[in-house]
């Protein structure tokens, strides 16, 4: 699909999702209006939504390329659980002050370090070895969640500095918790990235057809190991997001993330064939969902993460069924 279409049909599902959003919003609203319009609501979802959202940004742009990174969730553990033990072997014990503040600084920076390595290791495996992005990324996963489990012995790591909470439980003005600016800044480096780089450009080529792309003179190496490199500090990213909230971390947090990031890269409009996909639409998708995620709970329809696994699967089914259909009617009106 040239990058024309791509781009139109980029901007008409835009439009679908942002009706989709104010549809869920509206619903919700009529459903619970003394509940769901309260601004403790409004900040519990604005709490709920970077470490997800973030999470969404780094599938996407494995998907771009029309592959899949499995290993999301485990990247941004391994990588919190690093830094934990730094930030736990260096700081200093009932510290007043900001003096533990040094140390976090340098414990998210590793972090982020963890997570570009990781992802390197993943674009190495299918662009150099050539393993398939699925087998590749799941294979990685269990590497990951098995160096995590070492690490820790299992168990959930505690103590952390309370600098570090600083970045899960801090608001502007009172009102607007610092973590929702950091996704929004997120999704913005990753607008400019995808739409205003020549890096973003070639992901697309590579997507719609890596042999083209390839023959056209770009490096089709080069391409797919930098937008695995920047899933992985996307994921490290939410990783240290998410422990900063609960001050601990352990290799098994956020599980439930990985299959709401695919159903919200594909809601979004990301082609799981690659080469068609926007960073609006993944955000508009995130909103979606965290919308009706919050409606759920408050209608106790989703009270375990079994369940939510059940609906999440059941939505992706129904998305992908509908993504088909849209195509296999466009083929036939091209024949």
């Amino acid at each position: 699909m040239s990058l024309k279409k791509g781009k139109i049909k980029n901007n008409s599902q835009l439009c679908i999702l942002i009706a989709i959003f104010f549809g869920f919003f509206v619903l919700m609203s009529v459903l619970m209006p003394g509940t769901f319009l309260r601004l403790g609501t409004m900040q519990s979802m604005m709490v709920q939504l970077p470490e997800f959202g973030i999470y969404a940004l780094a599938m996407m742009f494995a998907m771009i390329l029309g592959g899949i990174d499995l290993s999301i969730v485990s990247i941004g553990n391994l990588s919190s659980i690093i830094a934990s033990q730094f930030m736990l072997r260096y700081m200093i014990a009932n510290a007043g002050g900001t003096e533990n503040l040094r140390v976090v600084v340098q414990g998210i920076c590793i972090a982020l370090a963890v997570g570009a390595l990781c992802g390197i290791f993943n674009g190495v495996s299918v662009a150099v070895v050539g393993i398939p992005p699925m087998l590749a990324t799941l294979a990685s996963m269990s590497i990951f969640n098995g160096i995590s489990t070492v690490l820790t012995k299992g168990a959930s790591l505690q103590g952390l500095p309370e600098e570090y909470a600083l970045i899960g439980k801090s608001t502007l003005f009172g009102i607007i918790p610092i973590i929702i600016v950091i996704f929004l800044l997120a999704a913005c480096i990753a607008y400019v990235i995808q739409k205003r780089t020549k890096l973003g450009m070639k992901m697309f080529l590579v997507g719609s057809n890596a042999r083209a792309a390839q023959f056209s003179g770009i490096n089709n190496h080069f391409v797919i190991i930098t937008a695995y490199l920047l899933s992985g500090v996307l994921s490290s990213l939410a990783g240290i997001i998410m422990t900063s909230r609960s001050m601990s971390a352990k290799m098994d947090y956020g599980l439930i993330y990985q299959l709401q990031a695919i159903l919200a890269v594909v809601l979004g409009g990301v082609s799981p064939k690659g080469g068609i996909g926007s960073v609006g639409g993944v955000v508009m998708a995130v909103l979606s969902l965290q919308v009706l995620s919050t409606g759920l709970n408050i209608l106790n329809l989703a009270s375990t993460s079994y369940v939510k696994n059940l609906i999440w699967g059941l939505f992706l089914v129904v998305v992908l069924l509908m993504n088909y259909y849209a195509d296999t009617k466009k083929r036939k009106g091209k024949i």
